[in-house]
């Protein structure tokens, strides 16, 4: 590219201006008044000429131009490939003045030869042998994978991506697939992704590189520490992953999980209508053999049994057992389930209660895993999760029978009327413990909502729990009482009235219901328009704060707080729309129960593809949002979306809290985190202070996503990227690596929950532990 500088004048002032295309989507440029370095100026990109997009220029210019200003000049605009695809000529002025920034270029004259300005998809290596990608609309579907060009597989859509920026994003299919592991052989090659016309996704060709069960088996066992602590750190970066539908072979592959030896003898009590004979060969075929099993007399819920007959049972046949497995009839039990589950409470006495991962079937016999999380309250009350296999510790399950319990949901649950003095000693079992005979969803989430009020009511807490559906699981939406206390709703703004003002706007309904005080934290608006609409709206249930400097979201949201009248603080993103009226009842109904520290909703992209469904901590050794290759509507990996459930962690785009905790906590990292992972960091110190952190799927709102301060792809935000995310790293290494909300058979590659992890993590019972930070030093 050739930068041209034209003069340009403005009041007798000369310009030095910039404007280039680089041939994809994207155009860059600078506009510099040599006679007033400091001045800063908005910028407009025209289409055929009309504005499409603006931006400040204020950009580091590298080295593009040395000795202009300070070197914050620049600017860098993308248009949509459906928006580039029709252009004829774009230009960039300086808005409001119309001064022609560098000169207009014409899209077909300057474009490379068979240049194609609507790709037909793309292509990209996520790491070991998985691939991902997008296809365009009406493009065709089936796409040629070509190693070191030979050819290899076909693959088709299978899932949903969201591409373009803001109000020009669209949803289109996605490609998701691994290749053979033939190719895992830590050779350097190249994979080519081609369409029938014989067109190269974007992106195409990939190079890749594998390894067969990850670096460290690579080397021998006498190489050097340093060596294997490299190899340890590409697994944690690049790291292998295998697809669902390998699901046997994957558990063919990994060493046998079986229980030592011990005493600890084992009653196990089988509920419900399901078939008995597969229950009981499953039972007969244990290598643990000190057990007595009995069937409970059915009752009319779905999961219920006759209490007086279960007590029986312990006092008669178990008198002598250590503790108890309750397991819904028609479960096929793994060989070394009871070996596994006597081993946990003989190797952890703080232990009351274990449960492990199940399988599900599809109808041609294949095995499916649900690898679920270590103990999660709020998923326990919504989907009972952990009811349908598991084991209690004698003197637990006596407690709760004693108490009245008659259904698996109810059994579970009751561990925990008393408060959540118990949660702590509720463990996991990674690695399947049995597979799940088909359920009955309707009476399961019938059965499930039952217990949940039973539960609530003892525990004094003023809720609803309403069946609700789901596809593998029971669903039942439970509803609290919120809290009195007046929220304050904090949004940072800079320039883009229209996001704001579109916010605001999207809010009017739940403020007629909940009167909440409006901050708009403004960071340097210059639009004549942004600011003239933010002296209209300052006054009365609204503030509008000015903030100046760079942009620093922490920053922003940290004087916002200090300032704040509310009880509860919501961080609002101001390119935000709420889609219904009772996002904020919701989550306030969530946060009411004292030991939940934030609380983060469901936000989609504008194209109907989840932009968040909650955060994953570890994959590529970072934080990720969940389900972004799922569409509105979709249930996702084990009901996910339609429960709300615990995670480490959620963002702040819309993230409600108690101001008394921000306050506590200091609020967000100014210095290590000024822009992202702020709020992974503000979650991570809630989980250390002992709080909850909760994703309700029941609270929706639109997010365009950075449509206001851009994507960080300049040089500058890059390097501000990397060093936040150096600095979460350094701080929140182990925890990174074992989110206890995310199992450790799922892979660490770029989509969470979407195929299985190799080699396999740690697999031993774990608990939701508070994370412990590391104490880094400034300056590391």
């Amino acid at each position: 590219m050739t930068t041209m500088l034209i003069p340009q004048r403005i009041g007798g002032e000369d310009l030095k201006t910039s404007f280039q295309w680089s041939h994809d989507r994207t155009f860059t440029g600078f506009v510099f008044d040599a006679h007033d370095p400091g001045r800063k100026f908005v910028v407009e990109l025209l289409v055929d000429g009309i504005p499409v997009k603006c931006a400040r220029a204020i950009d580091r210019l590298g080295a593009l131009e040395p000795g202009i200003g300070d070197g914050h000049h620049g600017f860098t605009l993308s248009l949509s490939a459906n928006i580039l695809d029709h252009a004829e000529i774009v230009e960039a002025r300086v808005a409001n003045l119309g001064t022609m920034i560098g000169e207009p270029i014409a899209i077909r004259a300057h474009a490379r030869p068979g240049q194609n300005l609507s790709p037909p998809g793309a292509v990209r290596w996520l790491g070991g042998l998985r691939f991902s990608g997008w296809i365009a609309k009406g493009c065709e579907p089936v796409i040629d994978i070509l190693i070191d060009d030979e050819r290899v597989s076909q693959v088709r859509p299978s899932g949903w991506s969201h591409i373009g920026d803001t109000e020009d994003a669209v949803a289109v299919r996605a490609l998701d697939f691994h290749i053979s592991d033939r190719f895992a052989d830590g050779s350097a090659r190249r994979l080519s992704a081609v369409n029938r016309k014989g067109d190269h996704l974007e992106g195409s060709p990939v190079p890749f590189v594998a390894f067969a069960g990850g670096l460290d088996r690579v080397h021998p066992a006498a190489a050097a520490d340093s060596e294997s602590l490299r190899d340890a750190i590409l697994d944690r970066l690049v790291p292998m992953s295998i697809p669902f539908a390998e699901y046997r072979r994957w558990r063919d592959m990994l060493p046998k999980l079986v229980g030592g030896p011990h005493s600890l003898k084992a009653a196990v009590v089988i509920v419900g209508a399901g078939e008995m004979d597969d229950t009981l060969t499953s039972l007969n075929a244990q290598c643990h053999a000190d057990w007595v099993a009995a069937s409970m007399p059915q009752t009319e819920d779905y999961v219920g049994f006759d209490n007086s007959a279960l007590r029986e049972f312990l006092a008669g046949d178990a008198a002598e057992a250590d503790f108890a497995i309750f397991l819904i009839s028609g479960a096929i039990l793994e060989s070394n389930a009871i070996a596994r589950l006597s081993e946990t409470f003989v190797n952890h006495p703080e232990i009351v209660a274990v449960y492990g991962d199940v399988d599900v079937a599809g109808d041609d016999g294949s095995l499916w895993p649900l690898a679920l999380p270590a103990f999660d309250y709020e998923r326990m009350l919504e989907q009972g999760y952990c009811a349908h296999v598991f084991a209690l510790r004698r003197s637990a399950a006596e407690r709760a029978i004693a108490g009245g319990a008659c259904s698996l949901y109810r059994l579970f649950n009751s561990l925990l009327d008393d408060g959540m003095q118990m949660a702590g000693r509720i463990f996991h079992l990674p690695g399947s413990l049995a597979t799940l005979p088909s359920l009955d969803l309707g009476a399961a989430s019938e059965a499930l909502a039952a217990a949940t009020r039973a539960h609530l009511k003892r525990r004094g807490i003023r809720a609803q729990a309403k069946p609700g559906r789901g596809q593998v699981l029971p669903a039942v939406k439970t509803e609290q009482k919120p809290d009195d206390g007046a929220v304050t709703i904090v949004i940072p703004t800079r320039n883009r009235r229209e996001l704001l003002e579109a916010c605001l706007g999207s809010l009017q309904p739940t403020l007629r219901k909940r009167d909440c005080e409006i901050i708009v934290i403004d960071n340097d608006s210059t639009d004549p328009d942004t600011l003239d609409y933010l002296a209209s709206i300052n006054g009365g249930r609204t503030k509008v704060m000015r903030v100046a400097g760079d942009f620093n979201f922490a920053r922003l949201n940290n004087t916002a707080a200090a300032a704040a009248n509310g009880r509860f603080l919501c961080l609002l993103n101001n390119d935000v729309q709420a889609l219904d009226d009772d996002w904020l009842e919701e989550m306030l109904g969530r946060i009411s129960a004292a030991d939940v520290g934030a609380v983060g909703a469901l936000l989609l992209w504008p194209s109907g593809v989840v932009q968040h469904g909650g955060v994953t901590l570890g994959p590529n050794f970072a934080a990720t949002h969940a389900f972004n290759d799922r569409m509105e509507g979709d249930a996702g990996y084990g009901d996910l979306l339609r429960t709300a459930h615990q995670c480490s962690a959620v963002t702040a785009a819309c993230l409600l809290t108690r101001r008394q905790d921000y306050l506590d906590l200091g609020g967000m990292d100014e210095f290590r985190f000024p822009v992202n992972f702020n709020d992974v960091d503000y979650c991570l110190k809630l989980r250390a202070a002992g709080k909850r952190i909760v994703f309700t799927p029941h609270a929706r709102l639109r997010h365009l996503e950075s449509a206001s301060r851009g994507a960080d792809t300049q040089a500058d935000r890059k390097a501000r990227l990397e060093r936040e995310l150096r600095n979460l790293r350094a701080k929140w290494a182990d925890v990174l690596m074992a989110d206890p909300f995310y199992n450790p058979a799922l892979s660490l590659d770029p989509i969470p929950f979407s195929a299985l992890a190799w080699p396999l993590r740690s697999m031993t019972c774990r608990s939701s532990d508070r994370p412990v930070p590391v104490d880094v030093p400034p300056g590391f």
